[in-house]
């Protein structure tokens, strides 16, 4: 027979289970009768399978985790209350329970509901990595390791989990094994796009050239991805590899309307190549996407001046410190000018 634990974890949780039972009805025949009629198909087919089993942990189980990825959360969590009522001795049960938790920033309670699913299976790799990306987020390396380490006892072949550990080496500057963990999370995966973007990031900070073939490889598995694009656009650009900078920014360009890329390229023009007018172009396409980009403004100032057009450029420092009174660079700019 199926039991329940008795807790004040779960007594909470009880409390989404018996909302709306006002009426004589069953709260979850109340719940799938309430369903409007343009309801999604899937969570109405949903629904329909509790009619036929209300009785099913499972089922409500199946609907919320339709609610968490739909960011329906308290709905979710209605859901995962009938579960508890019904079942409270599955692991991923739980491991569902911490998504919804921590999907409504209850840290907390997502922790506790990670533990209970490690309790009832300490093989659960999924719920000990979340516990570690739990651990990480609140800079307790050290538990976070801890968890990743026993994932690892159970499938030393995790991906995610070398990934895991990397982030942990990067956020402990210790780039090393940052690195060395991220080759391992592609080698066990040659698809892990997020760990390639990892390594072309911590290979880009030491401005070694293995970073253009990390991103390359992040670009192979999703071509149009913006942040790739403007991360090796940014990495030829601090090496002073100009060609290649401007020809992965426009490329950026052609497919998002992109305001650093496009102010990066004035720069460039600006202060590399002395091509003042193509810069004037580039920042006054930043200003059009973003109208309060203060930089923007005063790369046209820069511009204008080393044009030769004095009251042009004392207009777009004025335009700077209007939108930004504490910016320095065009106060220093006005104050020269006088």
């Amino acid at each position: 027979m199926i039991r329940t634990i008795s807790s004040a974890f779960i007594i909470s949780l009880l409390f989404f289970a018996s909302c709306g039972n006002e009426t004589g009805k069953s709260g979850e025949a109340a719940t799938a009768d309430s369903a409007a009629a343009s309801a999604p198909a899937e969570l109405k087919a949903i629904n329909a399978e509790i009619l036929s089993n209300p009785s099913d942990p499972g089922l409500y189980h199946k609907r919320a985790k339709y609610y968490l990825a739909n960011r329906s959360f308290d709905e979710g969590l209605a859901d995962m209350g009938r579960v508890m009522n019904l079942d409270s001795t599955k692991s991923d049960y739980f491991l569902t329970l911490s998504d919804l938790y921590f999907s409504v920033n209850q840290s907390g309670n997502a922790k506790t509901a990670l533990e209970k699913a490690i309790t009832l299976d300490p093989k659960n790799t999924d719920a000990l990595l979340k516990l570690a990306e739990l651990y990480l987020y609140v800079n307790k390396s050290d538990k976070s390791i801890e968890y990743i380490n026993q994932a690892l006892k159970v499938d030393q072949y995790n991906a995610k989990a070398y990934f895991m550990k990397g982030m942990n080496y990067k956020d402990l500057k210790d780039t090393a094994r940052a690195i060395s963990s991220m080759q391992t999370a592609v080698e066990q995966d040659q698809q892990y796009y997020n760990a390639y973007m990892q390594l072309g990031i911590l290979c880009a900070g030491k401005r070694d050239p293995l970073a253009v073939d990390y991103y390359r490889n992040a670009l192979r598995i999703q071509p149009k991805s913006v942040e790739a694009w403007y991360a090796l656009g940014k990495y030829y650009q601090d090496v002073q590899d100009w060609n290649n900078a401007i020809g992965t920014y426009t490329t950026l360009l052609k497919f998002d309307n992109n305001k650093n890329a496009m102010y990066n390229l004035g720069v460039i023009n600006l202060l590399e190549l002395q091509a003042y007018n193509k810069a004037l172009e580039y920042f006054t396409g930043a200003i059009n996407i973003d109208p309060k980009y203060v930089e923007a403004y005063y790369g046209r100032g820069v511009c204008y001046q080393q044009m030769k057009d004095p009251r042009k450029a004392a207009a777009e420092f004025e335009t700077c410190l209007s939108i930004n009174p504490e910016y320095e660079p065009a106060r220093r700019s006005m104050e020269r000018s006088k």
